[in-house]
């Protein structure tokens, strides 16, 4: 008998408007654009299913409007990916 499969957690982002100048570059930046812009230039979580929990909104957003609360397995997997396709000497997201 197989075993039941885990259901992946989908990752908590909070999006605080209030600090938000609508510059954009958290969708921008989002990899797999579960990040999106309304048509104030507001971001919200357009799918949530899509987010992989990199965390690159919440490091690059100049105004710390958005915090992405990791989970520890997936954050590794992001930053060991990252390791392997980037250059040498470039650090992970998060360090």
């Amino acid at each position: 008998m197989a075993e039941p499969q885990k259901k992946k957690a989908i990752p908590k982002v909070d999006i605080y408007k209030a600090w938000c100048k609508t510059c954009g570059i958290c969708a921008a930046f989002c990899p797999t654009g579960a990040i999106a812009c309304d048509e104030a230039g507001y971001p919200y979580v357009k799918d949530a299913r899509k987010c992989l929990s990199c965390g690159w909104c919440e490091i690059r957003c100049p105004d710390f409007a958005i915090t992405v609360q990791q989970k520890k397995d997936e954050a590794k997997k992001v930053r060991e990916s990252f390791e392997k396709e980037s250059p040498e000497g470039t650090p992970a997201p998060g360090e």
